[in-house]
């Protein structure tokens, strides 16, 4: 039974997009994490500091912007606002709306998590080099294009999944 998980067909995880998104990310997060805690910043916050506009973003906008679930959203905005880094305030135009705006506190919070994002990203680009840097970076850019639209993967004569159960 293990075996019929450990490949897809014929392909070995290892020659999977998604094998490699996962297990990248997981390395990039972590690396994240650690500089982010070196700066005094909880990894957690600082996407939220990066998406928070001047003029104030509403919070439904927040959650799809990173995906993150809107319980992780509230957690996160709680804290941020219990240190002082954010306060939510009601939209001026619609009232049932709550914007999320950055506290002084906030703002040099998110410079720290600017910089933060900006040097891994250098580094990155050095690494790699500028021309498959830029192509990695257009890449992933189709890539979410094409994932923004499921249905388009789905070949046009596909049956539905049999159920294994």
């Amino acid at each position: 039974m293990h075996r019929k998980f450990a490949y897809i067909g014929h392909v070995k995880p290892q020659e999977t997009i998604d094998f490699h998104l996962r297990w990248g990310w997981t390395k990039l997060s972590k690396l994240y994490a650690s500089e982010a805690e070196r700066r005094g910043i909880p990894f957690s916050y600082v996407f939220i500091l990066l998406h928070t506009e001047r003029s104030g973003t509403p919070s439904t906008k927040l959650g799809p912007k990173m995906g993150m679930e809107s319980t992780s959203l509230s957690r996160s905005l709680r804290g941020l606002e219990e240190i002082g880094w954010i306060e939510r305030r009601p939209d001026a135009h619609d009232r049932r709306m709550m914007r999320v705006f950055l506290t002084e506190a906030g703002v040099n919070a998110r410079r720290q998590a600017r910089d933060l994002v900006v040097t891994v990203n250098q580094r990155l680009r050095e690494l790699l080099g500028a021309e498959a840097f830029d192509r990695l970076l257009n890449e992933m850019r189709r890539l979410n294009e094409i994932l923004d639209n499921p249905q388009a993967l789905v070949p046009a004569d596909a049956s539905p999944t049999p159920d294994h159960s």
